[in-house]
C-alpha cells in the first residue's frame, strides 16, 4: 500500500468511492472538451442520472465545473485539478503509463501491473497476490461477497499471500470453479478455495468430484443438492479469480488423448482458459467437457480477475482477449505487458 489512493481505498472506501466518481466525471468531460448534458453524461460514466445530479452539483460548488442551459463543462480550475491527480497517480506508480497502453492493446476495463518475469522469479506471485488482494478490499460487497477461484498453480500461489484483512468488514465465502483435474493436489480448484478460506478467515465451500465424467455420470452427480448448490452459487459469485495457460503445458495436465494432441497442433494452439483451448487468433480449436464454470457464464460475474504471470504466457493472455467477449480486469506481471506491448505475441 504504497499511494494516498490506495490507503484511502482501504480506510475510508466510501470517501474512495465518492473520489472515483467525482474523477471519472471530470476525466469524461475533459476527454470530450465539450458540453454535455446530465443524461450523456451519467451514461458515460454509468452512474444513475440522480447520483450524477449529486455529484456536479458539489462539483459546481467546488467550482471544477460550469453548467449552463447548454449543459456541463469542465471549468479551467477542473483541468488543472485533473492534471494534478493524474501526475500524482503516475508518480506513485511507475506503471501507470504500461497499464493504460495496455488496457487499450487488449480492450479491457482494467489493468494493474507488478515488476518482475513469473518464470525466473517466484517473487512476483507474492506481488500479485497482495495486488490481487488490494483489488478485492476495493471492489468486492462490504457486507457477504462470494469468491470463485479456478484451480493451477498462478492462483494456488497468489492465495498464499491473502491475509485476514480481507474478512475483517465482509462475510468471503470462497467457493472452486470446477471439479478436479489430473495433477498435484495444490493447485486443484477445491485446495486453492480452502487455501483462501484459511489464509482470510472466510468460509469454503467445496466440489469433490473429477472435472472430465461421462455424461450420464455427469447428470447423476448434478441431481445432488449439495454438488447443484455449490456448482450455482460458483456461477452467482461477485468475483471471479482465474488464470491463462498455455496450450501444450495445459494438453499435459489435462493428459489429452493423441487425437486431441493432434487437434492442437494442427490448429496452432496457444493457450486454454476453463477447457476451451484456442488459437493465437483467439479462435476455439478444442473444448473439453467439464462440471463447473463454463466460458459463457463469465457475463453473469461483475468481477472477473485474469490474473496472469511469466513472459512465456504473453501469446496466451493476447489469444484469450480475442476469444472472450466479457474481457474483465487483467492483473499481471511487466514480462506479460513488454511483451504484449512489443507486439511479439503476434
Amino acid at each position: 500500500m504504497d499511494d494516498i489512493f490506495s490507503i484511502m481505498q482501504v480506510v475510508v472506501p466510501e470517501l474512495s468511492d465518492a473520489f472515483s466518481s467525482r474523477i471519472s466525471i471530470l476525466r469524461t468531460l475533459s476527454q470530450t472538451n465539450q458540453t454535455l448534458g446530465r443524461k450523456a453524461l451519467s451514461q458515460s460514466v454509468n452512474l444513475s442520472e440522480r447520483a450524477t445530479r449529486t455529484i456536479i452539483d458539489d462539483l459546481k460548488e467546488q467550482q471544477l465545473v460550469q453548467v449552463s442551459r447548454a449543459g456541463i463543462k469542465l471549468s479551467d480550475l477542473g483541468r488543472e485539478i485533473l492534471e494534478l491527480v493524474d501526475q500524482s497517480m503516475q508518480a506513485s506508480n511507475r506503471f501507470y503509463e504500461l497499464e493504460q497502453n495496455l488496457k487499450r492493446c487488449l480492450g479491457i476495463q482494467k489493468c494493474w501491473i507488478v515488476p518482475g518475469n513469473g518464470d525466473t522469479h517466484l517473487l512476483v506471485y507474492e506481488s500479485l497476490g497482495k495486488m490481487v488482494q488490494r483489488v478485492l478490499l476495493r471492489y468486492l460487497p462490504s457486507k457477504e461477497a462470494v469468491v470463485t477461484v479456478t484451480g493451477g498453480s498462478t492462483i494456488a500461489q497468489i492465495g498464499q499471500s491473502f491475509t485476514p484483512e480481507l474478512s475483517r468488514q465482509r462475510d468471503v465465502t470462497f467457493v472452486p470453479a470446477r471439479g478436479g483435474v489430473d495433477g498435484s493436489f495444490t493447485i486443484q480448484s477445491n485446495t486453492v478455495a480452502g487455501i483462501m478460506a484459511q489464509q482470510t478467515n472466510g468460509h469454503y465451500r467445496s466440489l469433490f468430484i473429477p472435472e472430465n465424467l461421462a455424461e450420464t455420470t455427469s447428470k447423476a452427480l448434478l441431481a445432488d443438492e449439495k454438488i447443484k448448490e455449490t456448482i450455482e452459487l460458483s456461477k452467482r459469485a461477485d468475483c471471479l479469480l482465474f488464470s491463462v495457460g498455455q496450450a501444450q503445458v495445459m494438453a499435459q495436465r489435462r493428459d489429452l488423448n493423441s487425437q486431441q494432441r493432434r487437434i492442437l497442433a494442427e490448429a496452432d494452439a496457444v493457450g486454454e482458459a476453463f477447457g476451451v483451448f484456442f488459437n493465437k487468433a483467439g479462435q476455439e480449436v478444442l473444448r473439453l467437457p467439464r462440471i463447473g464454470i463454463q466460458l459463457e457464464d463469465l457475463q453473469h460475474i461483475p468481477v472477473l480477475l485474469t490474473i496472469v504471470a511469466g513472459a512465456s504466457k504473453a501469446q496466451a493472455v493476447t489469444a484469450y482477449f480475442k476469444l472472450a467477449s466479457h474481457h474483465g480486469w487483467l492483473i499481471c506481471d511487466e514480462s506479460i505487458a513488454l511483451k504484449v506491448l512489443n507486439g511479439e505475441t503476434h
